[in-house]
């Protein structure tokens, strides 16, 4: 195992799986066992949809929502009254056939001075001392008083924007600079700036929208409350789909993440130079079924684990088929009573009756190390066959010091 047992929970949440459905098993059975005892993900989740995406993030709408909704009470000392009055003159119309012109009227108002160079900056600031971290970030003041600062922070945008940076630049910048090196991590950092700036972007847009649609619908339905509660959900609902839709966009243009690449790659030479050796594959056969198992212990519905086992069990009752038909059968048992080492699988030598107890899984290592050098003979670098060729050589010393002595 490289990075431990404890990644094979996958990389999704409980209730993400839940959303998308089930998860789809690559058909490479030895890619599989690689991946899952490298704590790579074996089951793959779809992408769910934009409008799964909507639905998951109605108990945010609702949450920030609720926030709001205390605010203003208790701004008006817990008087319901008056922070109804309060809500009817900011939208004041209350004709249903005035619903296209509230929206309208809406969408004016919060949008309205996105390109002037100088207005009143938004009051809204960031909670925790954050805004004096970014008040020390040359230019964001002066950000704050134009038009377009003034509504990214109305819109959330640019909150998005900032948690967005961070998460990728721990998540994917910072490794990438880490594990491969200078020129991937600038490539990386090309590839999460054009996905955070277009999810911000499309973040933006889709609010905008989604202002004067739900203004417009919560009017048609309750002028008043209707229109405050309809620009809400259609503002938080409609920056959701618009940087969904963009971060598609943007990942089809700027594809996998380097990480992402370097590790299909290197799993891809691993999973080909096990294809290759029989008596590596059942040995990581034999190691893959004991870690399932005891994932499997504790979660008996682990997707990946379930596929790993499957996987495991699958290709050790092919090798063991492919063993009772070689030709050798007699030689074979033979040489098991003699306590050596038996000759299958395109003569590499194989623990007799091997079933993964009492098995030196320090033989396996040791072939999947020296793996990467072909150029070097398969009696050199195979412990396998190297423990067959000790064995011989001791019964041809033992033979000539038998015809010595006679």
């Amino acid at each position: 195992m490289v990075n431990g047992i404890s990644a094979q929970n996958s990389n999704y949440a409980a209730f993400y799986r839940a959303a998308v459905g089930n998860a789809v098993v690559n058909q490479n059975d030895v890619k599989n066992m690689v991946n899952f005892l490298n704590g790579q993900p074996v089951s793959v989740y779809p992408e769910p949809s934009i409008a799964q995406m909507t639905v998951q993030s109605l108990p945010f709408a609702a949450a920030f929502g609720g926030i709001q909704g205390f605010q203003s009470l208790r701004r008006n000392k817990f008087n319901v009254t008056n922070t109804l009055n309060q809500v009817r003159d900011a939208h004041p119309y209350t004709q249903r056939s005035q619903a296209l012109k509230s929206g309208l009227d809406n969408l004016s108002k919060e949008y309205g001075d996105i390109l002037k160079k100088n207005v009143t900056p938004n009051a809204t600031r960031a909670p925790f001392g954050f805004s004096k971290l970014l008040d020390k970030i040359p230019g964001y003041t002066k950000l704050r008083t134009s038009g377009f600062g003034k509504v990214m922070g109305k819109s959330g945008a640019g909150w998005m924007m900032v948690f967005d940076a961070i998460g990728k630049t721990m998540s994917d910048v910072v490794p990438t600079f880490q594990q491969l090196g200078f020129s991937a991590g600038m490539k990386q950092v090309a590839k999460s700036g054009t996905q955070i700036v277009a999810g911000g972007a499309g973040w933006l847009a889709g609010d905008a929208i989604g202002t004067a649609i739900g203004t417009a619908i919560g009017t048609a339905i309750c002028p008043g409350i209707g229109s405050a509660i309809g620009g809400f959900l259609g503002k938080f609902l409609g920056g959701v789909v618009g940087s969904a839709l963009a971060a598609k966009g943007a990942k089809a243009l700027t594809g996998k993440s380097e990480l992402e690449k370097a590790n299909e790659q290197q799993m891809a030479q691993v999973t080909q130079q096990v294809e290759n050796d029989p008596a590596t594959k059942l040995a990581l056969a034999q190691q893959t079924l004991e870690a399932a198992n005891k994932i499997l212990a504790q979660d008996p519905n682990n997707q990946d684990a379930l596929a790993a086992k499957a996987s495991a069990e699958k290709v050790i009752a092919e090798l063991q088929a492919t063993a009772q038909q070689q030709p050798a059968a007699t030689t074979a048992q033979q040489q098991t009573q003699q306590g050596g080492y038996v000759p299958a699988f395109n003569g590499i030598p194989v623990v007799p009756g091997f079933n993964g107890v009492d098995y030196d899984m320090n033989i396996y290592r040791a072939a999947m190390a020296n793996a990467s050098m072909p150029s070097v003979p398969q009696t050199m670098t195979n412990p396998f066959m190297q423990q067959a060729l000790t064995q011989q050589a001791l019964t041809q010393k033992s033979q000539a010091t038998q015809q010595i002595a006679q």
